[in-house]
């Protein structure tokens, strides 16, 4: 009987460590499997646009990208998004709230990454608008900077003359504020949202950056003039013409 009972207990033992393994190898695949459909979730948001773990890539089409400003993922880093001013494009735009940094661009940057399929040379514009006081030269302006472009240049248009922003190691530089790369850039109307976008003070250059190969960039934008209001922007390469930039489409929304 002694036998038979530690038997017993022995086989017992046996099929209770069986039933113990094999209750653990269910409960890890089970959170292998877990695991496994979130990072599978998060593919599929970041593929359909909900999400983009990477951030948001807005792609090059005919030599064209046109982007709304809104679209931005923007902290609390001194742009505040409105809507209180008629004649914006989409929901929202961006309005500096920050200090004023006149001789201090980098100061609250915002990021647009662009994928370039057709490499040349591109003109960059921007809707932008004085949101207050009743001055042409106040509240009109923010910084610019493309930094990894292969060229970044002012030019007087029909004179061919060219200015290049302070930093970058080329001359000559803009009349005005400028450093580390970035150009001031201006507008002068009033009361409207106004496609211009100008450098060198009192005698204005229009924006050009120059793209040898296919990539992607960043177009960075810093805050400069409080209450100086942005909208949109366009690139365009030279053989397109304004209009037709602010006329297409809204740029397709990748992910980086």
């Amino acid at each position: 009987m002694k036998r038979l009972f530690f038997k017993g207990r022995f086989i017992f033992s046996i099929a209770w460590l069986l039933f113990y393994a094999a209750f653990l190898s269910l409960t890890s695949c089970n959170d292998s499997s877990n695991d496994e459909m979130e990072v599978i979730q998060e593919i599929e948001e970041e593929e359909a646009g909900n999400i983009c773990l990477s951030g948001k890539l807005y792609n090059e089409k005919d030599g064209i990208i046109r982007v709304d400003i809104e679209n931005t993922s923007v902290t609390d880093n001194g742009w505040k998004t409105e809507n209180t001013l008629s004649g914006f494009e989409g929901e929202g735009y961006l309005v500096w709230s920050g200090n004023d940094n006149f001789n201090t661009p980098g100061v609250g940057v915002i990021k647009f990454s662009v994928q370039i399929n057709n490499p040349g040379t591109y003109q960059f514009v921007w809707s932008s608008r004085i949101t207050q006081g009743t001055n042409n030269t106040e509240h009109n302006d923010s910084w610019l900077r493309i930094p990894d472009a292969a060229d970044f240049y002012g030019e007087k248009a029909g004179t061919g003359e060219l200015v290049y922003p302070k930093g970058s190691g080329k001359t000559p530089n803009p009349e005005g504020s400028s450093s580390n790369g970035w150009f001031k850039v201006y507008m002068n109307n009033l009361s409207e949202w106004f496609w211009r976008s100008n450098t060198n003070d009192n005698d204005p250059y229009n924006i050009f950056a120059k793209f040898d190969t296919a990539g992607v960039y960043d177009i960075e934008i810093s805050g400069r003039s409080k209450f100086h209001a942005i909208d949109q922007f366009v690139l365009f390469k030279t053989d397109k013409s304004l209009s037709v930039a602010q006329n297409s489409a809204l740029s397709e929304i990748g992910c980086k």
